[in-house]
């Protein structure tokens, strides 16, 4: 396995989320869509994710169900030959997550996430907290959320 890989676990890890670990996003990493590779993302972008995966984390919590993440960091050159992706995706900034809900529906968790907007969550182990605001975008199949700084919907 990639050195880095390994070292953005640890990072990812190093948060204390309660239901995510980092060997979670490292596979998507590789992946290959129209001969074009996704990569790591660049050491300067891991702590976008950071309150991303927090919300992750209590969205897990609040639906009563385990979430897969399906995308997190994508390549701008990968970004760019997936359909329907934005040309300004968040997950080129590592700010984005796509989740399916393997206990629930994608509609459940989307209401989920609307709800949860707004609200305050806490870092893990620690006295700092943030208020989310960010887009949730409901997909048939998975709901996208992400840490833009103000609420989005589609």
């Amino acid at each position: 396995m990639n050195s880095q890989y390994s070292k953005l676990e640890a990072f990812i890890d190093s948060i204390g989320l309660r239901y995510f670990k980092g060997s979670e996003l490292t596979y998507y990493w590789d992946a290959v869509h129209s001969g074009v590779k996704n990569h790591i993302p660049d050491e300067s972008l891991w702590p976008n994710i950071v309150t991303t995966l927090i919300v992750a984390d209590k969205l897990r919590e609040l639906s009563f169900s385990p979430l897969r993440i399906t995308s997190s960091y994508r390549s701008p050159a990968y970004n760019k030959v997936l359909a329907g992706a934005a040309s300004g995706s968040y997950h080129m900034q590592f700010r984005a997550l796509d989740l399916i809900p393997t206990s629930t529906s994608p509609h459940h968790l989307h209401e989920v996430a609307l709800r949860l907007r707004g609200t305050t969550l806490h870092y893990p182990n620690s006295n700092t907290s943030f208020v989310w605001h960010g887009g949730i975008g409901a997909y048939p199949n998975f709901v996208h959320i992400d840490n833009r700084g103000y609420d989005a919907d589609w």
